[in-house]
């Protein structure tokens, strides 16, 4: 099957469906405009299932989709002659139009590549309402796309439902995907209670099975590094020295792992160096605490911090939802309590989480958190060197009373600078040429001046569609006007940024200011207000360290404390 690359890293597949169909670049398509008559004719198959979707099996979903859009170009003797490309999203809802597939398409729509788009149905192009709305109504009537969603029996060029229609049809996709979701969640938890696996990435020592869906097997050359952590620690040594002798004995991290078994993540990204990972005491030590060894199931052990970020917290145990025996064991029962055993009587337990600088130092060269020990005179000391010589990291203690200390200072200093920001708003107000009044009324006009000029857009398509003017002058009075706008909306921005300071108005920044001020004079800090202002620490050496703020603009975003 031949292949063509684009531009996302993807493939587009070709193939020819039937003998009567062909790559005869000579070969005329019955009912398209004469221009495109005697050059080849390209008809996208677009595919998409989501992970949502009702059905048995993906793979068998997508292949029947593939199957009702082949018999409907082969029956067709128009298409006889067509070149058929494949754009295939399996396991991407389509409430968004971030797939690659969709992308790829898009893409070659703007080189000119396709010519004719088909679907089983509308609600495979997408379930968002604007979008598809968009993409129908406006981008490929532009780029004279003819489109096929065969469920609908909808064809634009010969037999076109109406835009109400369509519109009727999208919102009744868009109001299904959001109930899908919610069947979803209801779904996932009945699997969490059967014990099924749910997690993207198989643990540490399995492999994901592939002959039942859901359900992780023992990787046994994987299995024996787990089984050798077990034993480690049940002969008592702690963590940090289990962790150097994995590493001595070259055994890859779970990530270098993935990697070399061909499995692709974004568990890098977070790494100074992607290419580089190296076992350590707290690495070990989620292993070890790790139940699911002994095969019981964990599921919703996590929630998302915020609604649309990835970002989790942990949940206490006691929501956790378990099921003992729901996979393969690589340990006992008795071989996990006898490795825990072991540890207590090491007094290794997890890090303490109270402090007020928790998971905030981290060292600048490899940006790992440092490790704080003797929780009566405390200090930090980045151990990146214990386990590795990858990296030049700093071999200098650090004691949390200077770390409060030019952190304090620092936090006075930053302050000030927020204050002197605040001062100079309001002198921006009193110096202000424009009233509030006078404000609105320009961004009203301005707005009005936009949607007059979206209007004309709508009206030129019309008159496009109607052959009353050409492609090409369209394109060019679309491009006028696409400037026009974006010259009037950055000229909108700024409006609405004065309206914003002069409707602030004295008293809103007097009330921050009074909430700056205190911390000038501050003399200690607590876990709440570092929380609030640091994002984190930055260790490089024995006489500086680095602070970088929690949302603050660029100007005041890093500031370098040193000691006296």
């Amino acid at each position: 099957m031949p292949m063509y690359a684009n531009d996302y890293g993807n493939t587009a597949m070709l193939y020819n469906p039937g003998q009567n169909i062909s790559n005869d670049n000579n070969g005329g398509v019955k009912g398209n405009n004469s221009s495109k008559a005697n050059i080849s004719y390209t008809i996208a198959a677009y595919l998409r299932l989501s992970d949502q979707d009702d059905a048995k099996d993906e793979s068998n979903s997508i292949t029947n989709q593939r199957a009702m859009v082949r018999n409907y170009i082969a029956s067709q003797s128009e298409f006889s002659h067509a070149e058929i490309v494949e754009y295939i999203d399996d396991g991407i809802s389509g409430t968004h139009t971030k797939r690659n597939g969709y992308q790829q398409l898009m893409d070659d729509i703007e080189r000119g590549r396709v010519h004719c788009i088909i679907v089983k149905d509308l609600s495979r192009i997408g379930r968002n309402l604007l979008d598809v709305d968009d993409l129908l109504m406006n981008h490929l009537v532009v780029h004279d796309i003819r489109f096929i969603a065969l469920g609908e029996r909808h064809d634009s060029l010969k037999h076109p439902m109406s835009n109400l229609e369509l519109a009727f049809i999208n919102l009744s996709n868009q109001h299904y995907a959001r109930d899908l979701a919610q069947k979803s969640m209801s779904s996932r938890v009945i699997k969490m209670k059967r014990g099924e696996y749910l997690s993207c990435w198989a643990l540490f020592g399995y492999k994901k099975s592939e002959t039942q869906r859901n359900k992780i097997i023992i990787d046994e050359e994987c299995a024996d590094y787990v089984r050798l952590m077990f034993s480690l620690a049940a002969e008592g040594k702690r963590p940090p020295k289990i962790a150097a002798i994995l590493n001595a004995q070259g055994i890859p991290t779970p990530a270098d792992y993935k990697k070399q078994n061909g499995v692709e993540g974004s568990w890098s990204h977070f790494r100074i160096d992607p290419d580089y990972s190296f076992w350590c005491g707290t690495k070990v030590w989620r292993h070890l605490k790790d139940i699911r060894y002994t095969g019981t199931a964990v599921n919703k052990s996590t929630k998302v911090k915020k609604s649309g970020q990835k970002a989790c917290l942990k949940r206490s145990e006691d929501e956790w939802v378990k099921l003992p025996k729901a996979h393969e064991a690589i340990i006992t029962q008795a071989e996990f309590d006898k490795a825990h055993e072991a540890l207590r009587r090491n007094k290794w337990s997890d890090p303490d989480i109270g402090h007020i600088f928790y998971n905030k130092i981290k060292c600048a060269v490899c940006r790992r958190t440092l490790t704080r020990t003797n929780p009566k005179r405390p200090y930090f000391k980045c151990k990146t060197k214990y386990y590795t010589d990858h990296y030049d990291c700093p071999e200098c203690i650090i004691t949390q009373e200077s770390l409060e200390m030019l952190v304090l200072e620092s936090i006075k200093v930053h302050a000030a600078v927020m204050i002197d920001h605040e001062k100079l708003k309001l002198a921006a107000i009193q110096q202000s040429a424009l009233s509030k009044v006078e404000l609105e009324r320009k961004i009203s006009s301005e707005r009005k001046a936009v949607q007059l000029l979206e209007e004309s857009i709508t009206k030129n398509i019309t008159a496009l569609i109607s052959e009353k003017i050409t492609q090409e002058t369209f394109l060019k009075k679309k491009e006028i006007i696409a400037g026009t706008i974006a010259e009037k909306t950055a000229v909108i921005e700024k409006l609405c940024e004065q309206l914003k300071i002069v409707t602030e108005g004295k008293d809103a920044i007097e009330e921050k200011l009074a909430g700056l001020n205190p911390l000038v004079d501050i003399e200690k800090l607590d876990r709440e207000l570092v929380d609030l202002l640091v994002e984190k620490v930055l260790v490089h050496g024995e006489k500086s360290i680095e602070i970088i703020w929690v949302g603050t603009s660029a100007a005041v975003e890093r500031r370098f404390a040193k000691w006296v």
